[in-house]
């Protein structure tokens, strides 16, 4: 009866929690999103970031740039084939030939000799001429077989995102930051004093509907409320913000009256 009772329990519990897992589990997987082409690519955020995901936006790791060269046959076979130089330090002097020894002549009555010649110079040591030889000859036999390597390649992947979002839920016509998006800008706030040297640019955008001088001032409101609340809540220095709105003119979907193009962007100034 017991074994009963904890199984049901136990099952009943699986029921109720596995929808809730299923759903967490979604909202990772489409927690942030790159969204925009080109230059106005942008990281939106669907939930409130760390400080790691954002400083991975402004300030991402380097990463190792892969070159590949090709070598030419004939290069490499010039300098397979080139002579090794010979190391005074391990090989010894060769000895010098002695002059050959002339054969025994009658003997003759003394007759005038010449003037005495100069002695020829002593042959150098064989080490040394062939030194001498592979110096000479070797660049000769690298211009004749050597060619010029290939040009580097590089490859590079496509640009990432320099600017990150939230689409704040503003009341219509509000520049008023509603409580539940007060934690996104938090994380901003917590990247700009763990990085005192970061500057941003607070953006402000709308969709298309309505005037665009209304969007225009509207954005601009929405820009500075947002900048407004990282120098009041988080002591960040003014001079490291600058608010811009947009309005509608920056739209990341295709449609400009979509809802998604309406946003707030940070960009980094530094």
């Amino acid at each position: 009866m017991t074994k009963s009772i904890l199984s049901h329990a136990l099952t009943h519990t699986l029921v109720a929690t596995l929808p809730m897992l299923a759903a967490a589990w979604a909202g990772s997987v489409s927690a942030q999103t790159v969204e925009g082409s080109g230059s106005s690519k942008v990281m939106m955020f669907d939930r409130p970031p760390s400080v790691e995901e954002l400083r991975e936006v402004v300030a991402p790791e380097p990463k190792i740039r892969t070159r590949s060269i090709e070598i030419i046959g004939g290069a490499a076979g010039a300098a397979a084939k080139r002579p090794r130089p010979i190391d005074e330090i391990n090989y010894g002097t060769a000895p010098i030939p002695s002059a050959a020894q002339p054969a025994p002549q009658p003997e003759m009555q003394p007759v005038a000799q010449p003037a005495p010649q100069p002695a020829p110079q002593a042959s150098r040591p064989a080490h040394k001429q062939r030194r001498q030889e592979v110096r000479t000859e070797a660049p000769a036999a690298q211009m004749a077989t050597a060619e010029p390597p290939a040009a580097p390649v590089v490859q590079e992947q496509g640009a990432a995102p320099q600017a990150f979002g939230f689409r704040i839920n503003f009341a219509l016509n509000s520049a008023e930051i509603p409580a539940e998006s007060a934690s996104y800008i938090d994380a901003v706030g917590a990247l700009m004093k763990e990085d005192p040297t970061l500057g941003l640019t607070v953006e402000g955008h709308t969709d298309a509907s309505g005037s665009l001088s209304h969007n225009m001032l509207l954005s601009q409101r929405r820009a500075v409320s947002v900048g407004e609340y990282l120098v009041r809540v988080h002591r960040i220095d003014p001079k490291r913000i600058t608010v811009d709105g947009k309005g509608p003119t920056a739209p990341i979907a295709a449609n400009p009256y979509d809802g998604r193009n309406r946003r707030v962007e940070f960009k980094p100034t530094h």
